[in-house]
């Protein structure tokens, strides 16, 4: 798959695949603002909880570009302000681990402006490529629990186009499917209200050939039932010290019905969404546009002026879970001792 953002060198912009133009247009937005980039984050062109936290920290070294700052204070002046503007979104702990890595960089480089911004637009590219190699690791880590002929059952969107090239989800399907030539499927959950299942992740498994069958969300209990599924393989938007995992809504359901049917339910997320410091109940939970469930393409299905409950995000206790699969290792059976023995730096 081509990748879903990247650094322009020879511009000094950044180029981003316009995820809600998928799959029936591949456009590129390039752009050199880092409030675009907010705009990007906050409508969705681009998703994914480690594509946001690149993208973030691509903003912050736009912002330090636009700032025309003639003196390091009035640059992290600067900067603070970008920070809020590009942190759109609450629940996905990636986007703020980066405008906070990215905001240390810059007070901690020593030098002139213009040695502050060449540190900053180094470590965004980083980030990137850091989210490559941790994908990668996610991939190889999960062949202890993907076999040769499985069949994987997916929500949402966790690959490619959720990340910045392999996927989480996405990586764990590719890795097996070259490691077992071709000999892997996946069962993939449309994922209303947004159908990122639908128009993503099917989008981007055809592309790659791998056998890929579409569903509806309330076809999965059914799904399992039958048989057709060997493990389920969700990503993550933040996975606390506790185990509990926040995903896209309807996970929480999936995993429920998995262990009725005693069917292994695995989380996979890279380090950077690993959050140390939140208790369960002080997790916010994005509520989107109404209109996300009342209307499809542009078309009311409903009454205009519905009532609407709309969570972007459920939460997955970790009784559920059967391992959370990361670029540093793998806990089995998730407890807070157990999270904590491997992720306490």
């Amino acid at each position: 798959m081509f990748r879903t953002i990247e650094w322009l060198d020879d511009t000094s912009q950044v180029r981003l695949v316009d995820q809600t133009k998928l799959p029936l247009a591949l456009e590129h937005i390039i752009t050199g603002s880092h409030e675009r980039i907010a705009e990007s984050i906050k409508i969705m062109e681009i998703r994914g909880a480690p594509a946001i936290g690149a993208a973030a920290g691509m903003g912050i070294a736009l912002a330090a570009i636009e700032s025309k700052a003639k003196t390091r204070a009035d640059l992290i002046e600067y900067l603070e302000n970008a920070a809020i503007t590009l942190n759109t979104r609450p629940t996905a702990v990636n986007l703020t681990w980066a405008t906070s890595r990215m905001l240390e960089v810059a007070r901690t480089t020593s030098g002139n402006v213009a040695d502050i911004i060449g540190k900053l637009i180094e470590e965004a590219k980083e980030i990137a490529e850091e989210d490559v190699r941790m994908c990668r690791s996610m991939g190889e880590n999960a062949l202890e629990f993907i076999k040769p002929g499985f069949t994987i059952q997916t929500i949402c969107n966790a690959g490619s186009l959720a990340t910045v090239h392999l996927g989480t989800v996405g990586a764990v399907v590719r890795v097996a499917h070259e490691k077992y030539d071709g000999n892997i499927k996946v069962y993939s959950a449309e994922t209303r209200p947004r159908q990122q299942g639908a128009r993503l992740t099917v989008f981007e498994f055809m592309e790659d050939d791998i056998d890929t069958t579409l569903i509806t969300d309330g076809m999965i209990g059914t799904v399992f039932r039958e048989g057709r599924v060997d493990c389920c393989v969700v990503g993550a938007d933040r996975i606390l010290r506790t185990g509990h995992v926040i995903n896209k809504i309807g996970t929480y359901t999936m995993a429920i019905a998995a262990k009725y049917h005693k069917i292994p339910f695995y989380s996979v997320a890279p380090t950077s969404t690993i959050d140390m410091t939140t208790n369960p109940e002080d997790v916010v939970i994005e509520e989107r546009d109404p209109n996300e469930i009342r209307m499809i393409n542009g078309e009311y299905v409903t009454v205009p002026d519905a009532k609407v409950y709309n969570p972007a995000f459920d939460m997955t206790p970790p009784e559920l879970i059967d391992a959370i699969i990361t670029d540093r290792g793998i806990v089995k059976n998730p407890t807070e001792e157990k999270m904590l023995k491997l992720f306490s730096k």
